[in-house]
């Protein structure tokens, strides 16, 4: 059932209220209006506390405590969302100007025409529906840019907000590639409750994810304790390789600090395994028309992953496949590196040449 529209008549005269509920009887009746009265405007303000989806004031000029034009400034500098339509006796070209520039939304003169007044009504409804239906609109399109941040970094996030087919077509680009998970989770997992284990999930995700993030980077997807992130998209640039291994360096310094709470909490100390690769791979959306996703494919993606996974054997926390050193060429790096020369990758014919974390 619709929620009848609520109307704020503002005036002194009894008769004004006894007019209006004259008039209107049949749509207050069907529910289609409702109206509250007060006799001036500090008691207007006091409705309107208490009933804040009041949308629309009728309002009088010369009222005692506080008249309406006073009452219009009020409601301006309180922000509020209602229209007033001014009702009054004090037409003259004055009144109506110092009303319109303290937000009045039309003006009706007394003695009032009662079909003018219906038409008024109505035309200010309309404008104060469509109003909130626009407010309705942003709200929802900020909650969903809200959601979308979540798992984007900000520059796709304005994409996808802003186009109908933000990435385009399926494509082959250069990409930086980043995988992490936590070392030993699965058997970690076994010994917590499933509270605790959403609980540490949640945790590691909003860590690494805001060095992601703050490095231009995006999640590709979630797999368990792992994370998949891509630098490079929607268009790639020279300094993703860059970017990545930047990438690699604030999660271990996150994870650094991480572990220095767990350990003053009384909890085990976490290790994690980063692996990073740069090359061409083929990016598009996958899946059916109702349940779209965006994926990143290639060998590239392969080989970050089979590096991530060696981690383990080698006991180290980061394995940089050279390719991204390649391409970020001379010049500094954002952490230490120590050349682990080629190593098979299982599952793969032809041996990687990868650097490890230092010390």
């Amino acid at each position: 059932m619709t929620e009848p529209a609520k109307i704020l008549a503002v005036d002194d005269e009894p008769d004004f209220e006894l007019l209006i509920k004259q008039r209107f009887r049949q749509r207050i009746r069907k529910g289609d209006l409702a109206f509250r009265f007060a006799r001036h405007g500090e008691e207007a303000l006091s409705v309107l506390a208490e009933e804040p989806d009041i949308g629309l004031l009728l309002l009088d000029i010369n009222m005692p405590v506080m008249d309406g034009l006073t009452l219009l400034s009020e409601l301006r500098t309180r922000r509020s969302p209602a229209r007033a339509v001014i009702v009054s006796a004090y037409g003259d070209m004055a009144n109506i100007r110092t009303a319109m520039n303290r937000g009045a939304f039309d003006f009706v003169t007394k003695p009032v025409d009662l079909n003018d007044l219906e038409v008024t009504i109505d035309k200010t409804l309309e404008t104060i529906a469509q109003v909130r239906e626009l407010d309705q609109q942003r709200a929802e399109a900020e909650r969903a840019r809200a959601n979308l941040s979540r798992y984007f970094s900000p520059n796709i996030v304005d994409l996808l907000a802003e186009s109908d087919e933000p990435l385009g077509p399926v494509r082959r680009q250069q990409v930086a590639v980043l995988f992490v998970d936590i070392v030993g989770f699965t058997t970690m997992a076994e010994a917590m409750t499933p509270e605790d284990v959403v609980g540490l999930l949640r945790e590691f995700h909003e860590r690494m994810a805001g060095q992601i993030f703050a490095c231009g980077g995006t999640i590709e997807k979630y797999i368990g304790d792992e994370i998949f992130a891509v630098f490079g998209l929607p268009t790639a640039s020279p300094h993703d390789a860059l970017n990545a291994l930047r990438c690699a360096g604030l999660m271990l310094k996150e994870l650094a600090a991480w572990n220095a709470e767990r350990t003053a909490a009384g909890k085990p100390p976490l290790g994690i395994g980063i692996g990073v690769n740069y090359g061409p791979a083929v990016m598009g959306d996958v899946g059916s028309e109702h349940t779209l996703a965006f994926t990143v494919i290639g060998d590239t993606v392969n080989i970050a992953s089979r590096l991530q996974t060696l981690t383990r054997e080698l006991k180290t926390p980061l394995i940089v496949a050279d390719a991204v050193l390649r391409q970020i060429g001379k010049g500094p790096l954002p952490l230490a590196l120590q050349d682990r020369g080629n190593q098979e990758l299982r599952g793969r014919s032809g041996a990687i040449h990868i650097w490890t974390a230092s010390g």
